[in-house]
């Protein structure tokens, strides 16, 4: 037993199933009952109860997200008889390279499906209301997704753009995270491929893959078009302490190797003064070539298979511009599943991909069960283990020179000459992913168990942990390569997916690793007078700091998940650890891939988004080739 508290009302209380948004700043929480929470009476009553039967509701569904509920399909919502080589189900980072890069060979035919609506203005995206539309946005072709600026818009209102069947934030949207991220843009550490991947996937083998991604996404340090940053105070205060420690300045892609006791101002995939990345590259490419064809505000159900063999996939609308029905593959076609962790996760079970227990609860579920693909072809793999996500653990340091700037307001009611300058020439403050990111600073550590840990801090000019915002900064330590402690996802019966294994904090190297890590911060930005830390408060060892802070995916994420396809040589139908092989074939199948971050085997050092692209391109030459 347990009960939840949340800031936000259901969108209609006296209706029991209205919308709920459950990304709302993250505040949502959820605990274990206290004490006499159950009177002590509970067991007796439970055997005086009688089973009787409880009548269906016929209540109205009131729902305001469009990127979740599927509606009644009209006839208009069939899709084309037409079939198929590559069918690639979600729109992300993965998911937009691969089916991209599949295009360029104008003999075979690639179908985009998304879950969600269009984001950005280049693709159909819309201010809607459930948006609450920016009004200095109303006369241009720019959605709240366009302008860097408003990226932490997410964190306020994530209705009809987070996913709702994700326990955490998922973005159901064209152009996936990539769309609502901060934008932050690294090249590959080469130590993360020789770490974590198996053979045909090492840093030399994706080298050529990353230099593709990279010449179509080179990123910038100077967002603005007119070559500046702005309000660089709390970056600059930062810099000088770490300088003074020891650490040194880097170019972060000009030397991708270097991430110990290093820093570097933040690279973004914007261009031209707007968010870019693969929708304003690899999409825009394939949009272009007529054996390319992009569906959204589509949901794919299941995969369609005999054995290990698909033969094309059920879709299901979000919306009345969704389409449902079935589309099929070629002789030779593939399926390929670029859904995210959540969604491709969800995807697999559905489709009869995973281990029994999980299977079972879709074979039991009121949507799925009478039509789910029979037992006798369930495929049993570790689907949803190997769950990981960089451990977040956060530093609160009150910065005398820093400057806050109002990114929040600045959706509604921007300060005028901001919004002329951005609108007019997209220069200015505006230009700048928001809060106003930077430092980015790196270091190595070898943990208790002798084990090297990379940890990665982002200083973020904004408040935190109940400091105020005036001259507050947030620096948040990620744990990555190197650790240790993972978890699992798990289906509900609604077909939710759930983290049901937290990821964090389970080994001491791990523990031991962000302790460390917080001290030498601390030891640095003593070298900065005009530089408090307030949290941890004054007086307070870091061990107990680090004890007492939460271990719950509100408090620990930073939204970086990966891991629960993992690729591996070791296959998960013969005791192994590992769903798809290095082809990103899913082992038991013969056409059916995974492409995004389910697949990386262990944690990154860094941001995903530029390593997912790269996982792509690095796919494509293997799927290429296989037929």
């Amino acid at each position: 037993m347990g009960w939840a508290q949340h800031t936000t009302l259901p969108t209609n209380p006296a209706d029991p199933n209205s919308f709920v948004d459950q990304h709302q700043y993250y505040d949502i929480g959820v605990f274990d009952s206290i004490g006499g929470a159950r009177n002590s009476a509970y067991t007796s009553w439970v055997s005086l109860a009688t089973a009787t039967s409880v009548p269906t509701s016929t209540s109205s569904v009131s729902v305001t997200s469009t990127a979740s509920v599927a509606t009644a399909c009209a006839a208009t919502q069939t899709p084309s008889s037409q079939t198929y080589d590559y069918i690639v189900a979600g729109a992300g980072a993965g998911g937009i390279a691969l089916a991209a890069k599949l295009s360029e060979n104008g003999g075979k035919k690639v179908l985009l499906i998304e879950k969600g609506p269009p984001s950005s203005g280049r693709w159909g995206g819309s201010l809607i209301s459930s948006w609450n539309a920016p009004t200095w946005l109303s006369s241009t072709n720019l959605t709240r997704f366009d302008v860097p600026g408003l990226c932490n818009e997410i964190w306020v209102d994530s209705v009809g753009i987070s996913c709702t069947d994700a326990s955490s934030m998922a973005g159901c949207v064209l152009g996936g995270g990539t769309a609502i991220n901060a934008g932050l843009w690294w090249r590959a550490n080469p130590a993360d491929f020789d770490y974590n991947f198996p053979a045909g996937w090492r840093s030399s083998e994706v080298a050529q893959a990353i230099s593709r991604v990279f010449q179509k996404i080179p990123g910038t340090y100077y967002p603005s078009l007119n070559g500046q940053t702005y309000l660089r105070q709390g970056f600059n205060s930062i810099a000088s302490a770490l300088t003074a420690a020891g650490w040194t300045s880097v170019d972060a892609n000009a030397n991708p190797g270097s991430k110990n006791r290093t820093y570097s101002q933040t690279p973004y995939m914007f261009s031209h003064g707007e968010r870019g990345g693969p929708m304003a590259t690899y999409l825009v490419e394939a949009s272009q070539r007529s054996n390319f064809k992009l569906i959204m505000n589509t949901g794919v159900r299941r995969i369609i298979r005999t054995g290990g063999h698909a033969t094309g996939v059920e879709l299901e609308p979000t919306n009345s511009n969704g389409l449902c029905g079935n589309i099929s593959l070629t002789a030779k076609g593939r399926v390929i599943v670029s859904a995210g962790v959540f969604g491709s996760t969800k995807l697999l079970y559905r489709s009869g991909i995973g281990l029994t227990d999980q299977l079972n609860i879709v074979k039991s579920s009121a949507k799925d069960g009478a039509t789910m693909i029979s037992s006798s072809q369930w495929i049993n793999l570790p689907v949803g283990k190997n769950l990981n996500d960089h451990t977040n653990t956060d530093v609160v340091i009150r910065n005398k020179d820093s400057v806050f700037y109002d990114f929040y307001a600045a959706f509604q009611t921007p300060i005028q000459a901001d919004a002329q300058s951005y609108l007019s020439s997209r220069t200015g403050i505006l230009a700048q992913s928001a809060p106003n990111i930077g430092p980015v600073f790196w270091e190595i550590i070898t943990g208790s168990d002798g084990i090297q840990r990379q940890l990665q801090w982002t200083a973020r000019v904004e408040g935190g942990h109940g400091f105020p915002d005036n001259t507050s900064m947030v620096l948040s330590q990620y744990l990555g390569r190197g650790k240790t402690s993972t978890g699992a996802l798990s289906i509900r019966p609604d077909l939710s997916i759930t983290v049901s294994d937290l990821p964090y904090n389970k080994t001491a190297g791990d523990n031991d690793a962000i302790v460390q890590g917080i001290k030498h911060l601390q030891t640095a930005l003593a070298n900065n007078k005009d530089i408090t830390v307030v949290f941890p408060a004054a007086g307070q060892s870091v061990e107990n700091f680090v004890a007492s802070y939460p271990v719950s995916t509100s408090a620990r994420t930073a939204n970086h998940w990966i891991g629960t396809a993992r690729m591996g040589t070791d296959s998960g139908l013969t005791g192994g650890t590992s769903v798809v092989d290095t082809s990103t074939k899913v082992y038991g199948t013969d056409n059916i891939h995974v492409v995004d971050a389910s697949i990386f085997p262990g944690m990154m050092s860094t941001n995903p988004s530029a390593l997912i692209v790269a996982v792509a391109e690095r796919a494509w030459e293997y799927i290429s080739g296989l037929n």
